[in-house]
């Protein structure tokens, strides 16, 4: 049946003083119950900030909080434009500011790090972890208030060299363990310490997937946080992957019946149960007592064995002691708990559910250790297991990668390619391969003193996995210009709030998309799908171009401004999972195309065009700048060369082939999207370092294109280009027009309003200009350029044509689809797609700041 249904989804104050400036804060989330570490990046105009120094935090009744800062880019006249920090913030506190002054806090105890001739001892007032420089673990222990809590924190890896769905009678099995080649501080505040940890799992005989892991110890707060990244650079034909995980042993001091073991469950709830339950047939009881059962359950301490009686001993003895326990979440929907006495036993089914939070605890009443997993169902097959919980050290391991799952397969999904005009599939020979894509995992360690009940295991599930995030409000944001031009949520008027409406369907309909049809899972979480097919009722999942959408058009734009511009947690869940997944598993960072990405495919890594649009800084620079987050930084370090790929893989070899269309530069490229997806990754590197090197690669290409015949639309579609100096130039026809829409649609335009306000330079501001009014539109209606022009100009014309066209494309009825017709219930659209959605909401937020209705 069809039926039709509709989809609807302080700021900052100056102070007078000349003391300070104040700046508002906001939970990204529900307000924390616990105490919480928190990073976050603070932006300022050009010329307001000459050192972050000066930047404190403030409680609401004016409280210092000891925090800790540092720069993360400058503006060209030494500035800082982007500040980072970083501070503990307690529960009971209500809202937090940032502050403008000389005065800045610290803690009574500043954490320390002291180096030894092996290992670095990191210290604050609660915490000492150990961290071998070299080695097979990651931290030697880890020690609360005294008590150690925890000790060989360290990776495992299994991994298999044939499918039993190939038919293979034979599989041989490979074990591996993470080895630490390097350690390094990476930043050492008083309140924060970041060791960067790198290394490959390793066994007698084979060292492969290099990692890093990054530890976040901050004073005050009795938990690490660690994200652990991967590079896949494994023959995919044979280096199967059966298991990835991340283990630390937890002293077991206590009887077993005052150890407990737990794991939150969906909703708020907890399943928890002892290592011996004391219920059998007999009711245990000492002194009189029989309410021991019961207690133990409420997480209170049972008295010493020889306390009880011989009979009642003899029911201590005889009651089973479990020794392994395991959450197992095959996929997003579902999990289950089982549980077994040790080696040689079956495991027995105990509790079955749905989305499992991702967040474990073992331990006695004397200590303990949880550990919990971010996007846990999401990121499935992952799981949670405790081993040897009835020895002197049970093992806690967070699944990466569950053995309890499929073994990972990352062959391309055909073993012929089905042609571009036919699939939009522009696969090529020897390129569909997986060999240099990673994957990063966040992880949160939880010290104790001790189990102390299922409410306080629920709380802190709660907590560590749906973190809220302090960041600045999006009117802060907004007034310094963060991330370019962009606007507020606008319903002023009629016409204002029509925008907003259709902005609305868009966001809710991908966020309904990405539950209804499961985008979810290892490889693919963070990513949507490119178009719909409304025949199946189904996202054209297997047929080539049309699959997974790796960035096309700028889909993490269209997520992160809306989030910039509303603050809304779903959208920055969403936005956040598609920085780590499409700047992760969408690029090479090893191997044949390191530093570039893959265009969208089945396959996320199958299609032959491998181009610097897809890798580009552009993408990790909303992750970076708001949390300071140091992968991100690393991902943008990593493409800042890039363009030297050129000499080797030419974007357009096959469209527009050298023979055919020659120049005597050594290089070929397009202004967009790969002069602007590069010279993105240049001001990047040039605002976080200060090396003018790149700036002036920037500076050099503007004025080369400036001189061109026609300007940006100069060509066939291909100029020349020498990434030795930056110049680009043109040797053919003078005459010759290309009007490639695709010069503004994968963030060109949107970086280069940031561009233009780190370099201020008459002659590209000029050619840009004149660029868009005489852009014609083509494919896509990228009416952001006209509304540019109509911005620049004045001219109502210009903006009464942009208004236009935005509104030439209408959205038919949604509809909801039942019965037999669908495989499920669907909510379906054949008026949207991604490439629309994507570039009708960029242009939408851009005009709703610069020409308003």
């Amino acid at each position: 049946m069809k039926k039709s249904i509709s989809i609807m989804a302080f700021c900052l104050m100056a102070l007078v003083s000349v003391a300070k400036e104040e700046g508002n804060l906001h939970w990204v989330g529900t307000k924390p119950s616990i105490t919480t570490p928190v990073t976050f990046g603070i932006p300022f105009s050009k010329g307001e900030m000459m050192d972050e120094k000066r930047i404190n935090l403030e409680t609401s009744n004016g409280e210092s909080l000891p925090c800790d800062t540092w720069p993360l880019a400058y503006w060209p006249d030494g500035s800082v434009k982007w500040a980072a920090v970083a501070a503990v913030v307690n529960p009971v506190r209500e809202n937090v500011n940032f502050v403008i002054g000389k005065h800045v806090s610290k803690p009574e105890k500043p954490l320390r790090v002291e180096k030894t001739n092996n290992q670095y001892i990191v210290i604050t007032d609660r915490l000492k972890v150990f961290v071998p420089q070299s080695g097979r673990m990651l931290a030697d222990s880890i020690v609360l208030d005294g008590h150690t809590t925890g000790t060989n924190l360290s990776l495992v890896c299994s991994t298999q060299d044939a499918l039993a769905s190939d038919g293979a009678r034979r599989i041989n099995i490979a074990d591996y363990v993470g080895h630490v080649d390097h350690v390094e501080i990476e930043q050492q505040g008083n309140v924060r310490a970041t060791l960067r940890l790198t290394g490959h799992y390793q066994s007698d005989t084979r060292n492969w997937l290099p990692f890093t892991v990054r530890f976040y110890i901050y004073s005050g707060c009795p938990e690490i946080k660690i994200v652990h990244s991967f590079i896949y650079d494994g023959d995919m034909n044979k280096d199967f992957i059966r298991s990835l995980g991340v283990q630390v042993n937890v002293p077991m001091r206590e009887r077993v019946y005052n150890r407990h073991i737990a794991f939150a469950t969906p909703e708020g709830c907890v399943w928890s149960e002892p290592v011996q339950p004391l219920v059998g047939r007999r009711i245990l009881s000492v002194y009189g007592d029989k309410d021991w059962q019961q207690r133990q359950m409420r997480g209170e301490r049972i008295p010493e064995y020889e306390e009880f009686d011989e009979k009642n001993q003899e029911y201590l003895d005889s009651w089973a002691a479990w020794d392994c326990f395991k959450l197992s979440q095959t996929t997003a929907d579902a999990f289950t708990i089982r549980k077994n006495t040790g080696k040689g036993s079956s495991w027995i089914g105990t509790f079955a559910g749905g989305r499992a939070p991702g967040y474990a605890f073992a331990g006695d009443l004397s200590g303990g250790m949880g550990i919990c997993l971010d996007d846990f169902w999401q990121s499935f097959p992952t799981g949670l297991e405790v081993s040897g919980a009835r020895s002197e050290c049970a093992t806690l391991t967070a699944w990466l990668w569950s053995p309890d799952g499929e073994p990972m397969d990352l062959r391309h999904y055909d073993d012929r390619a089905h042609g571009l005009d036919a699939s939009y599939e522009d696969v090529q020979e020897g390129m569909s391969l997986p060999v240099g894509i990673a994957r990063t995992h966040t992880l949160t360690l939880m010290s104790s003193l001790g189990y102390k009940g299922k409410e306080d295991v629920a709380t802190t599930a709660r907590n560590l996995s749906s973190r809220p995030q302090l960041l600045c409000t999006p009117e802060y944001l907004h007034s310094k210009r963060a991330f370019g031009v962009w606007g507020l949520p606008n319903t002023s008027n009629e016409l204002g709030a029509k925008v907003e409406d259709r902005l609305n369907i868009y966001l809710d309909y991908y966020k309904h998309a990405q539950e209804e049809h499961r985008w979810y899972g290892f490889w693919n979480y963070g990513d949507f799908m490119h178009t719909y097919d409304t025949v199946r009722h189904e996202w054209k999942y297997d047929v080539g171009g049309y699959a997974w959408d790796n960035t096309e058009l700028a889909s993490n734009l269209w997520i992160w401004y809306s989030f910039l511009r509303t603050g809304r947690e779903d959208l920055w869940k969403m936005a956040v999972a598609m920085s780590r997944h499409t700047t992760e598993c969408d690029v090479y960072h090893s191997g044949p195309f390191a530093r570039l990405g893959s265009r969208h495919n089945v396959s996320h890594w199958g299609c032959g065009a491998k181009e610097a649009r897809i890798s580009q800084a552009l993408w990790n620079r909303f992750l970076y700048y708001l949390t300071a987050d140091e992968r991100s930084g690393d991902l943008m370090t990593e493409v800042k060369d890039a363009d030297q790929m050129l000499y080797d893989i030419d974007p357009m070899r096959l469209a527009l082939p050298r023979e055919k269309y020659p120049c005597t530069a050594p290089a070929r490229l397009r202004v967009g999207p790969d002069w602007l997806a590069y010279a993105c990754n240049w001001m990047t590197e040039w605002e976080r370092t200060r090396d003018n090197t790149y700036r002036d690669k920037i500076i050099a290409g503007m004025k080369s294109m400036a001189v061109l015949p026609k300007g940006l639309a100069t060509g066939p579609g291909v100029l020349g280009f020498d990434p030795a100096t930056g110049i680009l130039s043109y040797e053919g026809d003078p005459g010759v027009i290309n009007r490639s829409h695709l010069l503004a649609l994968m963030g060109g335009f949107e970086f280069n309003n940031e561009l233009m306000e780190m370099i201020d330079l008459p002659e590209w501001n000029d050619v840009w200009l004149q660029h868009t009014l005489n852009y014609k539109q083509k494919v896509f209606p990228v009416t952001r350029l006209t509304a540019y022009a109509a911005y620049k100009t004045g001219r109502a014309d210009l903006k009464e044509q942009a208004w236009k066209a935005l509104w030439s494309t209408t959205l038919p009825e949604t509809v909801s689809l039942t019965g037999s017709e669908v495989a499920s219930p669907r909510v379906e659209n054949a008026g949207i797609s991604t490439n629309g959605a994507a570039t009708w909401s960029l242009c939408a937020i851009y005009m709703q700041e610069v020409i308003p209705q």
